[in-house]
């Protein structure tokens, strides 16, 4: 009897986490489609609260004088560690091994990284050195055990906190009820201390990293998770009868409608997602959880066939969330050769695979030959080895910056525009705006080939130093490639963002684009690959330097021109800037150029993206969706097929 019971699973609480999943998988892949994702994460920690929560009142049912004590403690937290650490390994090794093949920045950190997620203690280290989600130059291959963790550091918390309770004021005979309704108390106060801590670190001072990591200030959802588990031991709910179970059936979905609503409207970086969003999560998270007690047993097989299907899916949802976010990061790098777009869809799929791989093969494989599968398992480390023997201290980027930093310290220059915070490479979500939620394509996109070196930028007969050398320098390296090119584009964060796009659209065309450049800097870009290639450039040039503010006129254009020699024709794309600043005197610029020179055009944006801001263009009104993207190639393909 007792072996029936403990392999019960509630299955609604598996549908539940398949939910959760599919939110938060949403929100790493197709950043921008689901921006306040993040925030399902609640409903994980209320559903570990309940399960946790009825389980140590059991065991301090069961072991009495006993719970609490060190022998007790170790076999709870080695229980924990024996549901983890599978699951985690597999992980770990699985990222590293694909990462030895990767780009090899994609590994930077990665040594102090693994030890974090070993360790159990990436949202403290994130907490300290800043690496997280938002705000990492280079991805963390392993920023997703944050999660990990916290419920594993939440977990003991709760444990010593019932520890000392039962120390304190143990159940007595015939009080059952007053000791479970003194633990729901407790873990509610507990629950509303956190939610407050959260909103003071996260909506008062804006330390989002603080609210969202802290063992603190985000473990409310997991206690009143908690307090559930005590009411239902002190109440005993069972499921609804069959004529009240619409009641229950309503108050699920919308719990789950709730948090699907807020989800679009809710930023990570915002006071609202802190002081309202996270915590109503947590609220909605419990009603959803008692809504599934109320409405059916927990009995799998009394279910029906599609809850059947989210049980399935929701019982693979802690591989999934562990395994998705390293494929999401190497993925870009690894399969260069397929479409961008394409990507979040592969690394989904993979990670279904590889959790169905993970816990019906491989899990049954090791509890069967354990010997063999120790030797399989050695030999897997090898390549993990590799690449953290491989890991470099610093990035390119990193290291280019310091070099940079150097140049102009020795030449008695200021260091102004050559630091992280100037080139903003320095938050995530400023690179998820910038390529309009392909984050990770990024470092394939554009870092071959950005080198901030200190230049010379010549324009209107005058020459000065710029601080701006990193947008403005030529990837030298990459000139043989204009030897077979007809077309070369020069672009922003916008033409950035078509990057992949460009390249599948328009034939022959060679791009170098890169944040925050402006029109001054195509100067320098022309004169640097014009004089590397021995004085020639791809026939055809489109500009599209225009997004990011700067005084230039006709003599700028004209010195544009004048920097990639005779023989040319010049495409300058409109820039479009709704509900930020205008740019209709730089457009108007670039028309007076194109009906006063024969061998200019422009390509309007303008037109295009106003009649179609919402389908095209994210909530800045400036940076390209995925169909924006295409857009955007298709007129440029346009704008030079003709030529």
């Amino acid at each position: 009897m007792k072996k029936s019971v403990a392999k019960r699973r509630i299955v609604g609480l598996d549908a539940l986490r398949f939910v959760t999943i599919v939110m938060v998988v949403i929100y790493h892949c197709f950043s921008g489609v689901l921006p306040g994702g993040f925030i399902a994460v609640e409903i994980f920690f209320g559903i570990s609260g309940f399960l946790m929560g009825q389980k140590l009142l059991r065991a301090y049912r069961k072991e009495g004088d006993k719970f609490g004590g060190p022998k007790s403690f170790l076999k709870f937290v080695l229980e924990r560690l024996k549901r983890f650490l599978p699951t985690l390994v597999f992980c770990v090794v699985l990222t590293l091994s694909l990462a030895y093949f990767a780009n090899p920045d994609l590994l930077t950190a990665a040594r102090p990284n693994t030890l974090y997620a070993m360790t159990f203690s990436t949202n403290i280290a994130s907490i300290v050195n800043g690496s997280t989600y938002e705000n990492s130059l280079i991805p963390n291959l392993f920023n997703q055990t944050w999660f990990l963790a916290l419920e594993l550091q939440v977990c003991v918390i709760f444990y010593l906190m019932m520890a000392v309770v039962t120390k304190l004021s143990p159940m007595k005979k015939g009080e059952t009820k007053k000791f479970y309704k003194k633990v729901l108390w407790l873990c509610v106060g507990v629950a509303v201390v956190s939610f407050a801590l959260m909103a003071v670190y996260g909506g008062w001072f804006s330390l989002y990293d603080r609210a969202y990591f802290g063992p603190d200030s985000h473990i409310g959802a997991f206690f009143l998770g908690a307090a559930l588990a005590a009411f239902t031991m002190m109440h005993r709910i069972w499921p609804a009868k069959k004529g009240r179970r619409w009641g229950w059936l309503v108050l699920v979905f919308t719990s789950i409608a709730g948090v699907v609503a807020m989800a679009p409207f809710i930023q990570y970086s915002s006071g609202l997602a802190f002081c309202m969003a996270l915590p109503v999560t947590a609220v909605l998270s419990v009603a959803m959880v008692l809504s599934v007690l109320k409405l059916q047993r927990p009995v799998s097989k009394r279910i029906p066939r599609t809850l059947k299907v989210l049980e399935y899916f929701g019982a693979l949802s802690f591989a999934i969330y562990l395994l998705h976010w390293g494929l999401l990061i190497l993925f870009p790098s690894l399969l260069s050769f397929w479409p961008l777009e394409v990507i979040p869809y592969i690394v989904i799929v993979a990670s279904v695979v590889l959790s169905i791989l993970l816990i019906k093969v491989i899990a049954p494989f090791s509890k069967k030959h354990k010997v063999i599968f120790g030797v399989l398992l050695a030999g897997s480390i090898v390549l993990p080895v590799m690449s953290l023997i491989k890991a470099p201290e610093k990035s390119s980027i990193e290291e280019n910056l310091a070099e940079a930093k150097t140049a102009l310290e020795e030449a008695n220059q200021p260091v102004k525009g050559v630091t992280t915070a100037a080139v903003d490479y320095s938050g995530m979500k400023d690179l998820a705006d910038l390529l309009g939620g392909d984050v990770m394509k990024f470092f394939d996109a554009t870092e071959g080939f950005a080198k901030p070196y200190p230049v010379s930028v010549r324009y209107g007969g005058a020459t000065s130093l710029s601080g701006r050398a990193y947008y403005n320098t030529p990837d030298y390296t990459r000139t043989s490639e204009l030897a077979s090119k007809r077309v070369m584009v020069l672009g922003d964060s916008v033409v950035l963002g078509a990057y992949y796009n460009l390249y599948n659209t328009v034939p022959g065309v060679f791009v170098d684009a890169l944040k925050s450049r402006n029109m001054v800097d195509a100067i320098n870009l022309l004169a640097g690959y014009r004089a590397a290639n021995g004085g020639t450039l791809p026939r055809i040039i489109v500009i599209g330097l225009i997004t990011n503010y700067t005084n230039f006129g006709v003599g700028t254009l004209q010195a544009i021109m004048d920097a990639a020699g005779p023989g040319h024709q010049f495409v300058f794309i409109t820039g479009y800037c709704k509900d930020a600043y205008s740019r209709a005197s730089q457009n108007q610029t670039l028309v007076w150029m194109a009906n006063n020179y024969g061998n200019v055009y422009v390509a309007d944006w303008v037109p295009i993206a106003d009649a179609n801001a919402s389908s095209y263009l994210y909530a800045d009104r400036i940076h390209l969706t995925p169909a924006g993207r295409q857009a955007y190639a298709n007129m440029v393909n346009q704008a030079v097929s003709g030529l």
